[in-house]
């Protein structure tokens, strides 16, 4: 992979129940530290966390244990975290691995989506390389 295939863009939307991180590229040992970081500095007490995969067309094991970490941070903060929209080959990914029993996953069709994303105001956009 070039370093253009290696990267995961992550935009940042904040609505009244709910901070977005739409992500978009490689979830992978490269892309995931930055990612980390970044969701635990944009907590907001009382907010739920959502983790929009639909743009990630890839997520290696370091990934998922991004997403499982993130989750329990998420949980030691009193707060929630949703991952919502995989695209079918993580969807399976993450109901062979068990992590979608653990950590609530939407899918795209599913209604819920679209209370979780309403009122989403400004976004914010950054690449993690």
């Amino acid at each position: 992979m070039d370093a253009a295939e290696h990267k995961l863009q992550t935009s940042v939307s904040q609505a009244p129940t709910a901070t977005v991180f739409s992500l978009a590229g490689v979830l992978d040992l490269a892309t995931s530290a930055p990612l980390e970081d970044r969701v635990r500095c944009e907590l907001t007490a009382g907010q739920t966390v959502v983790i929009d995969l639909a743009g990630v067309g890839l997520c290696d094991s370091t990934g998922l244990g991004t997403l499982v970490r993130l989750h329990r941070h998420a949980l030691a903060q009193g707060r929630q975290l949703v991952l919502r929209a995989p695209r079918r080959h993580l969807a399976d990914v993450l109901a062979m691995t068990g992590i979608g029993r653990v950590v609530p996953v939407i899918p795209a069709q599913q209604p819920g989506r679209d209370r979780l994303s309403s009122g989403v105001g400004s976004a914010r956009s950054a690449s993690a390389r």
